[in-house]
């Protein structure tokens, strides 16, 4: 999964792709390059970061949508937002996917509009928001406290008559989690994996990485996520959502080719 940030302030690259012309060239780029899903966020989630508000999301994101069906018809479409409104949008606009890193929690009409298109939904685990969640980092059991509310939420999905197979849970690495409970959700891996959900890690180029190999620059911190990418592959992940698509396609091909 291709990350395609259509933002002003994203942590790693805010703004290069805000214009039309430069986020349609960037996810053809993805698309050669071995991506088969393009993650399209106009609302910038890291720490701190400002709502923009659901019709900017819209007006962002709909062209784009539009324009990505036209030229890549057969590549499908994940759209990044929180916002029932948004995502009806997106989907009638031609997306395939809703990736929602609140789970539900932000906006439960969202789960809604979920069951009415019948779309695969990505349910991610998060505490607060983007305001809030660094200070929100508290767990017993970081691993058994994740799967427990992602249940949860998953449940809440369920009662809204979301159907179980168009669920894929993501563990929210980096949300609500100092750079510990990241690894220690990434040494346990499999546990997340035996959930009867397909998986989804979104780790790329985030702060936890920075810290680890002690690069500030997020661009730069592409060893460390090839790593986490072989962990991945290794205890069976289902899809990675990443920024740097050649390189993570290769990892994870010489991954596959040692273990298979």
């Amino acid at each position: 999964m291709a990350i395609i940030n259509i933002t002003e302030d994203s942590f790693s690259d805010g703004g290069l792709y805000i214009d039309i012309n430069a986020a349609i060239k960037h996810a053809s780029l993805c698309i050669k390059q071995g991506a088969k899903l393009l993650d399209l966020g106009a609302q910038s989630t890291r720490p701190g970061a400002s709502i923009v508000g659901a019709e900017i999301e819209i007006k962002r994101l709909v062209p784009l949508i539009k324009e990505l069906k036209l030229i890549h018809p057969d590549v499908y479409l994940s759209v990044d937002t929180f916002n029932h409104s948004v995502a009806e949008n997106a989907l009638i606009a031609g997306a395939d996917w809703i990736n929602d890193i609140s789970g539900g929690r932000h906006d439960p009409y969202i789960f809604n509009v979920i069951s009415e298109y019948g779309c695969p939904y990505v349910l991610t685990h998060s505490r607060g928001n983007s305001m809030t969640m660094d200070s929100l980092a508290s767990y017993q059991n970081v691993v058994q406290d994740v799967k427990n509310e992602l249940y949860n939420q998953v449940n809440l999905a369920l009662l809204s008559d979301i159907k179980s197979n168009q669920i894929i849970v993501d563990p929210g690495l980096g949300f609500a989690k100092n750079t510990e409970q990241n690894l220690t959700l990434l040494r346990n891996i499999e546990e997340l994996v035996s959930m009867e959900f397909p998986l989804l890690v979104g780790a790329s180029r985030k702060r936890f990485i920075g810290s680890v190999v002690n690069e500030n620059d997020p661009s730069k911190r592409i060893f460390g996520m090839a790593a986490i990418a072989s962990r991945c592959v290794i205890a069976g992940v289902n899809f990675l959502r990443v920024h740097d698509v050649k390189e993570i396609c290769q990892v994870v091909k010489m991954t596959n080719s040692i273990i298979n």
